[in-house]
């Protein structure tokens, strides 16, 4: 067994890896627009960077699960055909901390809620597929859960002790995927969700905060 008590680290892509809010926030004002629905205020986009976006849509504009879904849809096509997936930028410091992550000989794998096409898209295009060992997404239907996803990178590891596997996100969702498949959770405050360290230490696993991408290796 290694000496280090974790083995693995799993990393969220929005708010976690790379700050997306640029690309994200230009195709939703451009796919709401061309179908005349209310437009945003500024502060409402962050609640759509990390969660399944079908869900937000639905609940920030009133419409039932089919509609969100429909207009994910619509939203998807444009995000990633209009080279908005790539309007973003690891945050600083995150390449080296998962070079030297490496280095160690932690494992590397990336699940999101972002669709498993794209998740490998944004990753190649800022060489983060040249660290990670596996890369997961969910599918076109969102029935993929944040859960399932963290598992299929485990699953790639042959992992069989999930305690020494820590998921790595800013948002509630990632937390509650840890607790889903029993990993531990490290929570980072420089994303879009959490801020303090007792909204993460609530959470069944959780080891911590990480306030930047340096902080994260002070947990392997």
């Amino acid at each position: 067994m290694s000496e280090r008590e974790y083995d693995i680290a799993i990393f969220d892509v929005d708010g976690t890896l790379f700050y997306t809010k640029p690309g994200i926030v230009a195709a939703i004002k451009d796919t709401v627009s061309e179908l005349g629905m209310r437009e945003l205020k500024e502060e409402e986009y962050d609640q759509f960077i990390g969660p399944p976006i079908n869900q937000t849509f639905a609940r920030v504009y009133s419409l039932t699960n089919e509609q969100g879904m429909e207009l994910a849809r619509k939203f998807r096509s444009r995000y990633e055909k209009e080279k908005y997936l790539c309007d973003a930028y690891p945050y600083e410091g995150m390449l080296e901390t998962l070079s030297e992550l490496k280095d160690k000989g932690v494992k590397i794998g990336v699940a999101t809620y972002k669709l498993e096409s794209m998740a490998k898209k944004i990753c190649s295009a800022f060489g983060v597929d040249a660290l990670a060992d596996s890369i997961h997404g969910t599918d076109s239907a969102s029935a993929i859960k944040k859960p399932e996803i963290i598992n299929m990178c485990l699953e790639d590891f042959g992992c069989t002790d999930k305690r020494r596997a820590v998921m790595i996100g800013d948002t509630a969702f990632d937390a509650e995927g840890a607790v889903g498949i029993g990993t531990s959770f490290l929570g980072v405050s420089y994303g879009f969700g959490f801020r303090e360290e007792t909204e993460v230490m609530n959470y069944a696993g959780a080891i911590g905060m990480a306030r930047s991408p340096e902080e994260i290796l002070r947990f392997f």
